[in-house]
């Protein structure tokens, strides 16, 4: 072991640690189970294996994901890799690019098909990841099949292709070929660790647009208590005239940023001009969220929101145009 990079694995659970019950696949595999199954990963790093969860993804927290962020920053070793669940990938890893403050690169990865499936994936993932946690500068990175890929622009696209995770608008910022890590010159987005000091997120609610919504429940979001509001507005960044009264009154109250629903493009600023759609949002006080997705504008919306409500729109602006 004596001259091999020290790597730093930590297993939330997740398809990739799931084992068969009476009542279907459940996470059950620990971290040193899932490194014990990849051949070859010994001669590649000094591993450390540590159980940080046994959970499906979708009850990963806030409070986990900063913990983990935290622990991960003053571990003594040359790159983190994070094993958990495919569902909030695109999410958790987004999140921890904003927490974390370590050196070390930050790899998250996961598996499309449990240990049990013929072409298990895991092994597969886990050996990329560490492979790209040892060469890798530091930043927060999702390496799956084969690709790595820049949280802010990552997505999973199917529920269950090998191939679901993709940055449909900038492409995967490196790939793994022949055992060896080519990543492009890459900047991630934002300032590190941004997020860092955050103790609690306030609500963001997140509402998709769609043919023949009706507003009942974009009328209670404030009232419900949500600091914010993001819009998964139609094509380009529109609304309908009844969800566009709607959004202007809230945005009165609270921050409303409008996201576009199509998988890749920014929402427009300055094309269209009926009632409803961006140049009437923007008009009415609502924010473009440029090419940011809904679901990590939600995330961002509520770590600026805490870090400085007064101060929210600046700095949105300021990342939005980084993007």
């Amino acid at each position: 072991m004596i001259g091999l990079p020290k790597i730093q694995v930590y297993a939330l659970g997740g398809t990739i640690a799931m084992t068969p019950t009476a009542s279907g696949m459940v996470p059950s595999l620990g971290a040193a189970e899932l490194v014990a199954a990849v051949p070859g990963l010994g001669e590649l790093a000094d591993i450390s294996a540590e159980t940080f969860a046994t959970i499906a993804s979708a009850n990963l927290s806030f409070l986990q994901i900063k913990a983990l962020c935290e622990k991960a920053s003053l571990a003594q070793c040359d790159g983190i890799v994070v094993t958990q669940g495919t569902d909030t990938l695109e999410e958790t890893s987004f999140l921890a690019s904003l927490i974390y403050t370590g050196d070390a690169p930050l790899i998250f990865t996961g598996a499309m098909r449990t240990p049990e499936q013929l072409g298990a994936d895991g092994p597969s993932n886990i050996y990329n990841a560490v492979l790209a946690a040892c060469d890798a500068e530091g930043g927060v990175y999702v390496v799956m099949n084969g690709e790595v890929h820049d949280p802010w622009q990552v997505a999973k696209s199917h529920t269950s292709s090998l191939a679901s995770f993709r940055s449909e608008d900038r492409g995967p910022v490196g790939h793994i070929s022949e055992g060896a890590l080519y990543l492009e010159v890459h900047e991630q987005q934002i300032p590190i660790g941004i997020g860092a000091a955050v103790t609690e997120l306030p609500p963001v609610a997140l509402l998709p647009a769609g043919a023949e919504f009706d507003i009942r429940i974009l009328e209670q979001v404030v009232g419900l208590g949500y600091k914010g509001l993001v819009i998964e507005a139609l094509g380009a960044g529109h609304l309908s005239e009844a969800w566009a009264d709607a959004a202007e009154t809230i945005a009165k109250t609270i921050p409303v940023i409008f996201t576009s629903r199509c998988a890749s493009g920014p929402v427009f600023e300055n094309t269209y001009g009926y009632k409803g759609a961006e140049i009437d949002l923007i008009e009415r006080g609502l924010m473009p969220g440029g090419n940011i997705k809904s679901r990590k504008a939600r995330l961002l919306l509520s770590v600026l929101l805490t870090d400085n409500a007064l101060d929210w729109e600046s700095r949105f602006l300021a990342i939005k145009a980084s993007f």
